[in-house]
């Protein structure tokens, strides 16, 4: 017999989807630099490293990047002429993608940075129980360095 959803305990969400725009940011150039962040963001995050591959731009030192995780995957996109970054950092199972934050601020240590999650799919309840999301779970926070 199923519980009715209202009375299922939900324990975590299926995935955590984090967006991050970096403003008025420092270090934006140098693909090896940011790669090891992103490694660094994978490590804290306790996620598993699949695949990395970064593009560093020659016209204005920006890079793009990503790491493909067994959780997900973590990107990037840097606007060094414009003091700007974003990221996309996204994860599921035991993966805990908010401790990538600390480490994005540590390396750009940015003048704000404003930090967007969304819950992705929906929760799993404590007996394994998948509820899909139905509505809108996105959070805004406003973060300033």
């Amino acid at each position: 017999m199923t519980k009715p959803a209202s009375t299922t305990q939900l324990v975590h969400p299926l995935g955590q989807h984090i967006i991050v725009d970096i403003f008025d940011a420092s270090n934006l150039i140098g693909e090896q630099h940011i790669e090891e962040m992103m490694i660094e963001c994978a490590n804290a995050a306790n996620a598993t490293i699949l695949k990395t591959h970064l593009h560093p731009f020659e016209t204005n030192g920006g890079v793009s990047g990503m790491i493909i995780l067994a959780e997900s995957h973590i990107s990037i996109h840097t606007w060094p002429e414009y003091n700007f970054a974003a990221m996309d950092i996204f994860m599921c199972g035991d993966a805990q993608p908010e401790l990538c934050l600390a480490v994005i601020e540590q390396c750009f240590q940015p003048g704000k940075m404003v930090v967007n999650t969304l819950t992705r799919g929906g929760s799993v309840s404590q007996t394994g129980e998948f509820q899909p999301l139905l509505h809108n779970q996105l959070h805004a926070t406003q973060k300033t360095a």
